[in-house]
């Protein structure tokens, strides 16, 4: 071994940099807050893991929060210190939040389609009964259907696909 690396394995060992890092490991979901939740590693409990791995406290982002038992992989973003932990990757998801979830739930596309074309169906066959005076006999009816009917909804036209649940 040269002078040049033995110096430098040296320094490392001297630093503690030589040992290996372990910045990724799967933990167990022992509990879930709003930005937040605790896992279960080995014998640990580590509270105050990130469910972002980004945390800047707008409301411009993906909360996606894992549901309690479930194992998550967990990014060491303190580089082996545990000090900055957050939760990357997860095996059973309780809800996901985009951008603060203001405008509600997501639409289920096959059950709005159907709504929408049994609205159109009675749209199209609909008819009223009409009574008329104005002659000696009182006269009854049904009037004219209407003209034009409307079309049935496809959820293609509308259905956004790059966000499926």
């Amino acid at each position: 071994m040269n002078k040049t690396r033995e110096i430098r394995d040296l320094l490392r060992r001297i630093a503690g940099t030589d040992k290996q890092v372990q910045t990724f490991f799967n933990a167990q979901v022992t509990e879930v807050g709003d930005d937040f939740c605790s896992v279960k590693y080995q014998e640990l409990v580590l509270e105050d893991v990130h469910l972002g791995a980004v945390v800047d406290g707008g409301q411009n982002k993906l909360i996606v929060k894992p549901a309690i038992g479930s194992q998550v992989l967990i990014a060491d973003l303190s580089e082996g210190t545990m000090r900055d932990l957050a939760v990357i990757a997860w095996s059973d998801v309780e809800s996901i939040t985009i951008n603060g979830g203001s405008l509600g739930g997501l639409v289920n596309i096959s059950a709005l389609t159907d709504k929408l074309n049994q609205l159109v169906q009675v749209f199209n066959t609909h008819t009223h009964t009409v009574a008329t005076t104005g002659t000696a006999a009182a006269q009854t009816g049904t009037a004219a259907p209407i003209t034009s009917l409307a079309s049935q909804f496809n959820a293609s036209d509308y259905e956004d696909d790059k966000i499926k649940h």
